[in-house]
């Protein structure tokens, strides 16, 4: 049984003529497919918005992780109530040993209170033998004592003992030997201690 198509016909030596007349109906399609893509817009929108959240949600949960990490204390440092000390290992200059604690995130040594002064000095008195420099100084032999944020000592805490300086040079940095706190040239070389205040 032969099958026939509106779109197919037979010439005279039997071959099959094509009817492209179709093309029309083709021409049809292919335009209500690109008509769809309105919704394709919608599609594009929602995807956006919703890298936008995902986006949101892992800077939340990245700034929550950086906050949970900086609850303790990096290895080789001590906890002690909100801070974290380093006792170097290594000497350096004051001015060295402060760009040092800089880029560890931390400042030299500041005493705040009685509670710290004397966790200070119990982990000093365990190494007789080292001088560590602490975040305080001044600008020359008249000007204050001052720590690194620009604040002043407290005379009940601190007492600042004077050592023979050679003419005309200035002791305007201090270290802290055996729990007695000592004036030096700055560009003496010394063991430190740095700070990291803790994130509560």
């Amino acid at each position: 049984m032969a099958f026939h198509s509106d779109n197919v016909h037979l010439d005279e030596d039997g071959y099959t003529q094509l009817d492209f007349r179709s093309r029309g109906t083709l021409r049809t399609l292919v335009n209500s497919k690109k008509g769809s893509c309105a919704g394709c817009r919608t599609i594009a929108v929602i995807s956006g918005i919703l890298c936008l959240i995902l986006l949101t949600v892992t800077a939340v949960l990245g700034a929550m992780g950086t906050l949970s990490i900086s609850r303790s204390c990096p290895s080789d440092w001590l906890k002690h109530r909100k801070s974290c000390y380093l006792f170097t290992d290594t000497q350096e200059s004051w001015y060295v040993s402060k760009r040092k604690c800089s880029l560890w995130n931390s400042s030299l040594l500041k005493i705040d209170n009685a509670d710290e002064l004397e966790f200070i000095d119990e982990k000093v008195d365990l190494q007789k033998t080292k001088s560590f420099w602490i975040g305080l100084s001044r600008k020359d032999k008249e000007a204050p004592w001052l720590w690194e944020d620009g604040s002043g000592i407290s005379p009940e805490l601190i007492d600042v003992k004077p050592t023979p300086a050679p003419q005309n040079a200035s002791h305007n940095c201090v270290w802290i030997h055996q729990s007695i706190f000592y004036d030096q040239l700055c560009s003496h070389v010394s063991y430190f201690i740095c700070e990291k205040r803790l994130v509560m």
